[in-house]
Formats: C-alpha cells, structure tokens, sequence
C-alpha cells in the first residue's frame, strides 16, 4: 500500500496551521491535517485584536513586522486590516506607573502617548472618564475578523500547492532513531521529514511522549453589545488594568467586549457560551466609561479554550532535545490571530534556515526554567 509523501506536514488547521502552511508551500509541498474544520475551534472564537506593539514593547522590531504583514495583506481576497488606535484606561492609583512607563517606551521608539481626560473625551465623545486619570494611547494597533483572515490565509495557501485534509485526527507521530517520518492518523499513515505541531492546547498532550511543554488550556469569553447608536468609524480599541476586560468596535457599530479568562481543568467540557457572571460584569463596567450604554442590548456571546504559557508569549521552536523535524508552535495566549505572520516566519527560518529578521529568543522553548505545565495562570485580559 503506498504512502503519501510530503515535504511538511502541519497539525491544526488554525489560523497558526493556515499561515505557516501558506508561507512554506512556495517552495515546499505542504500538508495541513485538521480534526475538524479549518477555523473551527479557537480560531473562530477569537476577538481578532491586533495589539502587537503594547504585547511586545521589549521586542518592537517583532511587532513592526506584523503589523507590516497586516497592512500589506489588508484588501487580499475578502479579508480587511482595520487600523484603530488602542486605549488603556489609567485608574488613579496606577497614574505615575503608566507616565514613566509612557515616557521609557516613548524613549525606546514605541508610538505611545499619555492622554489627559479631556483631550480623550474631545477626541472620543463617547468616553466618560471621570473614574480615570487618562489613558495611554498606543498607535500601531487594529482588528480584523478571525474567521476571514484564517480562511484568506488557507486559500492562499492552496493556490501555492499546499493540500488540506479535514475531518482528519493525527494520532501520533512516527519517528525513527530520534527523527521525525511522519504521523499517523484516522485515515491512513502519511510521510514527511518535518512535522509542525500547531494544535492549540492540544499540542501538550499530544507530544507528551516527546517533550514536556508548559501549556496549560484556559477559557476565555466574549460578548457582543449593541448600543442603539453607532459608536463611530473612530471608535477605539482599549482595556482597563485589573478588570479583566478588553473592547473593540465592530464594523456595523457594535462594541466586543472579551476577556474573564481563567485556567480551565476539563477544556473539552467547558461551556461554550458565556458566563452569566462575565454578562453582569460588563453590563456594569461598560456604562462607567462610555456614554451611552446603560441601556445597551445584549446581541450575542461565546466562549472558547485557547493555550497559555508561563509568561504569556508562545512557544515556536524546533528544541534540541526532541526528535529531529519536529517543530512546536502553540501556547499563544489569547495571540494566536496577531502573531501568525510571526509564527509563520520563525517556522520558515527554523525548516528552510533562512534569517529571521527579528530575534527568535522571545519564542524558544529553553527560556523557561520549568517545563511543567502546571503553572500559575495569568490572564492577559487582567491587564495589570
């Protein structure tokens, strides 16, 4: 019985899996095998933020190229790259945190800024913030919609020779003297030298026979509010330090409002609706600083399970202490949207052995002490 060959094949049709697949197959005969759909799981539930510059400060030159990829890409097939500025909202026991923190990132280059109350309010009339000192204002951000940029990417990939099986579970790999063949799967046995394990949470147990990974799955929610009045073309995007909460315009003028994320035991049982505790949270956060809202509807609301690591950036890395060909890209945090032109590059650098244009150390799996994945979760929305 013959075996199909490839020169790559990608587990987890994601929006990682869409984009590492369309960035190799160029050159390469790629393979992406998906559980389910493509963009079905978390992917499809993502908010879509695009905030690489306030998510790497330390890094600027990796947020610079993402948001580089995104401008570039805007207007490709139906997928759009919506440019909006992002506003952290600044409580008063944290105002002179948030100005050096302003003043050293200004210093090293970021477009960020300190907004006094007043000049936000004359340029965003819907925000109150009489419960706030100000804001800090990060440029470089936007947002796109998760489920056409994921799909854009995977036609992309398709038109450069990349071949998609769905409905397909990769149940282990096949390896020989320490060196990856291939995988098996629901459907057969499949051939290639580089197998590239973008599976979300899933990723840590699926290679625990391999190599300990600290990724942990946690759940995270979002809802959708409707409030009877257009928020603008310029509305922002923003977050409030400790609330657990992050928001973002939609383009028909309603406001997404995710985040209430916190470590999941039972990821394949959890609710995939939203909590009535993160509806009543909202409901009472959002009229405290945007006008407007007290009488907002309620339009819809989901919740999904994604992969963190210790501290908050994902692991896209070929270790040495794991069979030869294997490459892991998972634990993107809540990130996974904004960073997969990221993950696509490191990839490419570390199976073809191009120069990366921005350092990979952010992402190698050797700069945590301890791989265990029972780690203390922190929650990117807590924003503190």
């Amino acid at each position: 019985m013959s075996v199909a060959s490839y020169d790559i094949i990608v587990v987890g049709g994601g929006v990682i899996g869409c984009a590492v697949a369309r960035k190799l197959a160029t050159h390469l005969n790629v393979l992406i095998i998906e559980r389910k759909q493509i963009a079905a799981e978390a992917t499809a539930l993502a908010a879509g933020e695009i905030t690489m510059a306030p998510s790497y400060t330390d890094s600027p030159s990796i947020s610079d190229y993402a948001n580089e990829f995104f401008r570039d890409y805007d207007g490709t097939g139906q997928f759009e790259f919506t440019e909006r500025p992002s506003l952290e909202l600044v409580p008063r026991d944290h105002e002179q945190e948030a100005r050096r923190r302003v003043e050293r990132l200004a210093t090293d280059g970021v477009t960020v800024s300190f907004m006094e109350p007043d000049a936000v309010e004359a340029d965003f009339p819907r925000f109150d913030l009489e419960e706030f000192v100000g804001v800090v204002k990060h440029q470089d951000t936007g947002f796109v919609d998760p489920y056409t940029f994921t799909m854009t990417l995977k036609d992309d990939a398709e038109s450069r020779g990349a071949t998609i099986l769905t409905d397909t579970t990769v149940t282990g790999l096949r390896i020989t003297d320490e060196r990856v063949k291939g995988v098996e799967t629901s459907s057969g046995t499949f051939d290639a030298p580089y197998v590239v394990v973008a599976a979300g949470w899933r990723t840590e147990r699926f290679l625990r026979d391999h190599v300990q990974l600290p990724i942990r799955p946690y759940r995270t929610q979002c809802v959708v509010l409707d409030p009877n009045e257009d928020a603008g073309n310029e509305f922002p995007m923003g977050w409030i330090p400790g609330e657990h909460v992050y928001f973002r315009p939609e383009h028909n003028g309603d406001l997404l409002v995710g985040g209430w994320s916190f470590a999941e035991d039972d990821p394949e049982g959890a609710s995939k609706s939203e909590d009535k505790a993160f509806r009543d949270h909202v409901a009472n956060l959002i009229p405290r600083f945007l006008r407007g809202f007290e009488r907002a509807r309620f339009v819809n609301g989901w919740a999904g399970v994604d992969g963190a690591t210790p501290d908050t950036h994902p692991i896209i890395d070929a270790p040495s202490d794991v069979p030869d060909g294997l490459v892991i890209a998972s634990g993107f945090h809540g990130r996974g949207v904004m960073t997969a032109p990221i993950a696509a590059t490191v990839v490419q650098s570390l199976i073809v052995g191009e120069r990366c244009p921005f350092s990979r150390a952010p992402f190698v799996l050797s700069r945590f002490d301890s791989r265990s994945p029972d780690f203390e979760f922190h929650s990117i929305s807590a924003g503190d």
